[in-house]
């Protein structure tokens, strides 16, 4: 029997960035006990930190090759310099390891997993594949006549006419896609899946943080990400003191950021919440879990934008595997959805909409002071964001593959 399909596998991101545990290694782990893959070469961008990525030593079949930046400086020279020479470092990887097929996180990856395509003919995926230079212009921080948006809506054109599969986050976005013309038998959807045992909601840690924080009779809100771009900045600290403000002198705060603590110290005092009542710190991501389930609610402060139905926020569905109900923007993704027919799994505000914010913070309250129903909300990650939903578009994907480069093998393993 002919052994599986030997991939490469392409992260724009640097092996230290968090998303490449939460976003890649899960599926990296799939892919590394599938009888339909042979192997799998892991390439991530490293910008000179951290060049081994925690967890990939565990997972048979992977090995992860770092390319280093050269220029460090952020202009147009070294973009372009490191996206050529990723190019031809693709291009040699290919040919060297017998590579059949090409998969890429991201469209900014997908931007590079066409151009190989191009030189050397081998089938590519694009995953989580979004409108990038669509959430770029939203917040300003390209223009839409600037040259990095119009270089990226060309790849993420030519993405959509060459690529073998589109897996995108949402179902509102392989509905556009399919609307655009890409035939439905090259769209699939996965979304930011989250490993449902690692954020299962655990009291044994809650009661040992709360303890240990002296806040066992606390109502506990936590956020989990950045502040700015996609997600709100000051808006987001105005918020935070709106719930404190309705849930009173018992509320406290959890931040876990990567952004400087002097900043988050300035917003803090410019919105008026008192330092003693919030935790700000960067945690590792497998120390999130213990955090999350000292919490009661969670806040996904991402910015409304006109290209948001088309995300899958990785904290929604971590937040959701550990029972927490979030109180999200109207408007984000699949998941606004889901609030709006599951009330119990959080509230939805529209800055746009006077006394918007309040409701939902109320809700929040009702839900909190209701008793949330953790496992309710549990069973929702599951339904939502569960690894079977990609084990089963990979199985289909990777077996029509298999096939096309005459490797067809038996399916995977549990």
């Amino acid at each position: 029997m002919a052994k599986g399909i030997r991939l490469l596998f392409i992260s724009y991101w640097s092996a230290e960035e968090p998303l490449v545990r939460s976003t890649i290694v899960p599926y990296l782990r799939l892919m590394s006990r599938s009888n339909l893959v042979e192997r799998v070469w892991l390439v991530t961008v490293e910008r000179g930190g951290d060049p081994r990525v925690p967890g990939l030593e565990e997972l048979p079949h992977v090995e992860h090759i770092g390319v280093p930046m050269r220029n460090k400086g952020r202009g147009l020279w070294a973009k372009a310099e490191l996206f050529v020479r990723l190019v031809l470092v693709l291009r040699r990887l290919v040919k060297v390891h017998g590579i059949h097929v090409v998969d890429a996180k991201g469209a900014l990856a997908g931007g590079l997993a066409h151009l190989v395509h191009k030189l050397t003919a081998v089938p590519y995926v694009v995953e989580s594949f979004e409108p990038h230079s669509g959430y770029m212009a939203d917040t300003g921080t390209w223009s839409r006549q600037g040259l990095y948006y119009r270089m990226a809506t060309w790849l993420e054109r030519m993405q959509r006419r060459s690529a073998r599969y589109l897996v995108t986050v949402t179902r509102n976005y392989a509905a556009y896609l399919m609307g655009l013309g890409v035939p439905q038998d090259r769209v699939r959807i996965i979304p930011s899946i989250t490993e449902l045992e690692q954020f299962r909601y655990n009291a044994a840690a809650r009661s040992k943080m709360r303890s240990a924080l002296g806040w066992e009779h606390a109502v506990v809100g936590v956020y989990v990400g950045k502040f700015g771009g996609l997600y709100y900045d000051e808006e987001a600290f105005a918020i935070f003191k709106r719930a404190s403000e309705v849930f009173g002198r018992d509320f406290r705060l959890v931040l876990l950021t990567s952004m400087p603590v002097e900043q988050v110290d300035r917003r803090l005092a410019a919105a008026g919440l008192e330092h003693g009542k919030v935790i700000v710190r960067y945690e590792r991501h497998d120390r999130i879990p213990a955090w999350l389930s000292a919490s009661d609610l969670a806040f996904s402060t991402i910015r409304y934008a006109r290209h948001g139905l088309y995300q899958s926020p990785v904290k929604n569905g971590e937040y959701w595997a550990n029972g927490l109900p979030i109180l999200l923007c109207n408007g984000v993704g699949d998941d606004h959805r889901i609030i709006q027919e599951r009330p119990y799994a959080g509230a939805l505000f529209d800055l746009a909409v006077p006394g918007s914010v309040d409701r939902a913070v109320e809700h929040m309250k009702e839900l909190v002071g209701q008793g949330v129903d953790r496992s309710a909300i549990m069973a929702l990650a599951q339904e939502h964001r569960s690894v079977e939903i990609a084990e089963r578009v990979y199985e289909e994907m990777f077996s029509a593959l298999a096939r096309e480069a005459g490797r067809g093998v038996g399916g995977s393993t549990p």
